[in-house]
């Protein structure tokens, strides 16, 4: 049985090498938007096999970093101003939903652990001075925050928004200017709200920190369009985008 077994998780680790190494490339930008992906090329620089890469870009489609052309293979997706919108409206709804539930639903050891990792993550990210260690430490502290609901669902929900957002979330991390230090203190803020159980607080904390890296990518008037709307104000919590 256990021979059996072997090439299964060898081929699962390949294929998730082949994930990561392209997955990489695309958030660096080292692989271009609109750009096709040569897999000869990709098989050779990155030392992957057929197998693991069309499987990995598979992956990647369903995230939405990747398009399948019928007989050209996969292009990478280009990031229009519609599409990050139309995603961080979905994140605003999301996970103010979720701040209220954890901010009554959290338990105590919960919020304890969220601190502690939080803590751990920024001390490597600070020590790696890496962007991708900062935008591990946010999804991480994104998805904690949604383990504490206790509902299954919107953890699911919020773990494939996060797969879909990775991208955006890089590019937040790139063109904001003060990077690691404003990630840290909206997730602060967050943690203060959770020790006092105030759903609105925590709302407003999780709201803010979307809105303002939103802002960071897309700037004020790419927010406030033609029907007026502004990160925030729909929800309840006011959010002033010329700050």
């Amino acid at each position: 049985m256990a021979s059996r077994k072997r090439p299964l998780q060898r081929k699962s680790t390949l294929t998730e090498k082949a994930y990561e190494v392209i997955k990489r490339g695309i958030l660096r930008g080292d692989i271009a938007e609109g750009a096709f992906l040569s897999e000869a090329e990709v098989r050779r620089k990155y030392g992957v096999g057929r197998t693991p890469f069309r499987e990995a870009c598979n992956r990647l489609h369903h995230e939405q970093l990747l398009e399948v052309v019928p007989r050209r293979g996969y292009l990478v997706s280009e990031i229009s101003f519609r599409s990050v919108r139309e995603i961080f409206e979905v994140r605003l709804i999301l996970e103010s939903v979720i701040a209220e539930l954890a901010a009554k639903r959290a338990l105590p050891e919960e919020i304890e652990e969220l601190e502690r990792s939080a803590k751990r993550w920024w001390s490597s990210a600070t020590a790696k001075n890496s962007y991708e260690e900062v935008l591990k430490a946010n999804t991480d502290f994104h998805l904690r925050v949604a383990r504490m609901t206790h509902n299954r669902e919107l953890v699911r929900l919020v773990t494939s928004i996060l797969e879909r957002t990775a991208r955006l979330s890089y590019l937040e991390l790139r063109t904001s200017k003060a990077r690691r230090t404003d990630v840290g203190a909206h997730h602060a803020l967050v943690l203060e709200a959770l020790r006092r159980r105030d759903p609105l607080a925590v709302r407003k904390a999780i709201v803010d920190d979307l809105a303002e890296g939103q802002l960071d990518i897309l700037g004020t008037s790419h927010w406030k369009l033609d029907d007026g709307w502004v990160p925030g104000a729909f929800l309840g919590v006011g959010h002033d985008p010329g700050r």
